[in-house]
């Protein structure tokens, strides 16, 4: 086993498969697993000794945090640049916008993550490089100090769900404004800020829902962001696992990212439905 030294006498490496269940088969093992994990063991981590859900539930907290913070930048920044390409089509402001959001889909994030660190923490001495306290601490609070150490990760992670929401948003007003209604709406006398109100109430389920999912992916996919800041979220987490070859701690990791990104679309169809009467009566 590679948990154990190579030098590990065949008793000792007997013990640990049938302590972990490996000398069953796959089917077996599986089953065993499932059946645990819907009473809440998903087991114990090999490298700390400790109870995985302790461990991916600390994480998760942790990666929640860095994530909301993340898909609201992105979508606030995402939803100025889509709407303001969207308003102003084929014009210089639409290539702007429209060339910020393709790079931000493109730049790799662990790079940028890199270029952030080097600048704003080794050259300018702003922000801290990683972590998610003073002094490298794990422990969170709800203080300046440790807030820092958001900023730049968070700003990193927010880059390609600003890319993708700028784009949905500006291909949403662009079909918004050429639509009959708006048409109607202005033959009407209706003001500018009148017809922007529309256009806001017509796009925003969609740009919502992307956001929602956007969400969910940040959660899951934030191996390389949480490992250039050392952030102890569930991405931090899952590289551990796997450099470790933690088994278990990868299964339970895995599961219930995997739980929340199906609540979070179940969520984002609520209120999807809740903001689009037309999906209602569909």
């Amino acid at each position: 086993m590679s948990v154990l030294p190579p030098d590990a006498s065949a008793e000792l490496q007997e013990r640990m498969r049938e302590m972990y269940g490996f000398n069953r088969s796959y089917p077996e093992q599986f089953g065993s697993w499932v059946w645990r994990a819907l009473q809440g063991d998903l087991g114990m981590s090999i490298a700390s000794g400790r109870p995985v859900a302790d461990e991916v539930m600390r994480a998760v907290g942790n990666t929640l945090r860095l994530a909301v913070l993340a898909t609201f930048i992105g979508f606030i920044l995402g939803s100025l640049f889509g709407f303001v390409a969207g308003y102003f089509r084929n014009s210089w402001v639409d290539k702007a916008a429209s060339l910020t959001s393709v790079l931000g889909v493109s730049v790799p994030h662990y790079w940028l993550g890199m270029v952030l660190v080097i600048v704003f923490s080794v050259l300018l001495n702003w922000m801290p490089p990683g972590g998610a306290g003073p002094g490298g601490s794990t422990q969170w609070s709800w203080d300046w100090e440790h807030m820092r150490h958001m900023v730049l990760p968070a700003v990193t992670m927010s880059v390609i769900p600003m890319g993708i929401i700028a784009r949905t948003v500006r291909a949403l007003v662009a079909e918004i404004l050429s639509q009959e209604f708006i048409v109607g709406l202005r033959a009407k006398g209706l003001t500018d800020t009148g017809i922007f109100l529309h256009v806001v109430k017509n796009a925003a389920p969609t740009a919502l829902a992307v956001m929602g999912l956007q969400l969910g992916y940040l959660l899951g996919g934030s191996i390389l962001i949480e490992t250039v800041f050392s952030w102890p979220g569930t991405g931090f987490l899952l590289n551990s696992a796997i450099f470790q070859r933690d088994l278990p701690l990868l299964q339970g990791t895995i599961l219930v990212l995997a739980m929340f990104f199906v609540v979070l679309n179940l969520l984002v169809d609520v209120v999807q439905t809740l903001l689009d009467p037309r999906i209602a009566r569909a």
